[in-house]
């Protein structure tokens, strides 16, 4: 009986014990709210000590340098990892190019890649005019590209460029970047070049002997010849000045002559300068034509 009676008084103590301590809490409880005025919810205490739980793992995590790793487990975990990416209309920009310059080559998720801001820097880069960008859940990027089509070789301060049909500069001139195409020189001439060549396309046989355009202080157009000789235009009726010059039928003649520039500038003549070795031979001829005047004069002939 002693025993039974000594076993069930330590029971009844440790069961008064825990008794007091939530009828304590209890207490403690119901004074706090009474003299603070807040309502605590019930298992406050128990979301606390997980919620500190939770971000001193995530703390850790973080400052161990792991981040990147779990984001790309628990992103591979959910199924929505870009896996795939399609695309067209890329031919000067290297598909590795674009890929690095959106962060597709890290860990990109579905869900949270930013179609617009790909966009944005997709428009940013000198080679692109337009872009696209889709999503095909559950894995897969669509980007559509419209490149900037190069039109010309622009040199200006130093500088050589390839320009658009708008002027725009797309990069630094590359001989393996681009061929064949119009050579313009000169202050402003990337951006009238468009309008003046094609005016030019209806003499062929002028425009596939032009080397350069010439603009000369963004008001008037100087044309090169690949014989070295330079037309001077007008700066007002340059291509109307041009059309009568070629119709008159004296343009083929002195293309095919030793000529240096080719003066258009006057609308009522043409002026012309000889090159130094024809200059040279023309005032040997003068020469030769002066003593023979002069032999006849003193009737040596």
């Amino acid at each position: 009986m002693y025993a039974l009676n000594v076993e069930k008084t330590g029971f009844l103590r440790i069961l008064s014990v825990t008794v007091l301590q939530r009828l304590y809490r209890r207490v403690f409880w119901f004074l706090f709210k009474c003299v603070a005025g807040i309502d605590v919810p019930r298992h406050a205490g128990s979301f606390a000590v997980l919620s500190f739980f939770f971000l001193s793992i995530l703390y850790s995590i973080s400052s161990g340098g792991y981040m990147n790793h779990f984001m790309k487990v628990a992103v591979s975990n959910s199924g929505f990892l870009v896996t795939h990416v399609d695309m067209s209309g890329n031919k000067h920009m290297m598909e590795q190019d674009i890929l690095k310059i959106l962060g597709l080559d890290e860990y990109p998720s579905m869900i949270s890649f930013d179609i617009d801001r790909a966009r944005f820097i997709l428009e940013q880069q000198p080679w692109v005019r337009l872009a696209d960008v889709q999503k095909i859940y559950p894995n897969r990027l669509r980007i559509s590209l419209v490149e900037r089509e190069p039109y010309a070789v622009w040199q200006h301060n130093g500088e050589i460029n390839i320009i658009d049909d708008t002027g725009y500069v797309i990069a630094p001139f590359q001989a393996d970047l681009v061929q064949n195409l119009s050579f313009v020189v000169g202050q402003g001439a990337h951006k009238t070049a468009k309008l003046f060549i094609q005016a030019l396309s209806v003499y062929p046989q002028l425009q596939n002997r032009i080397r350069a355009y010439v603009r000369v202080g963004d008001r008037r157009w100087d044309l090169f010849l690949a014989n070295g000789v330079r037309i001077m235009l007008p700066e007002n009726g340059a291509i109307e000045r041009l059309a009568s010059f070629i119709e008159q039928g004296v343009a083929k003649d002195l293309f095919s002559r030793d000529v240096l520039n080719i003066d258009l500038r006057l609308s009522d003549r043409i002026t012309v300068s000889l090159s130094d070795q024809a200059l040279t031979r023309r005032r040997a001829v003068v020469l030769e034509e002066e003593r023979l005047l002069k032999m006849l004069k003193a009737g040596s002939v």
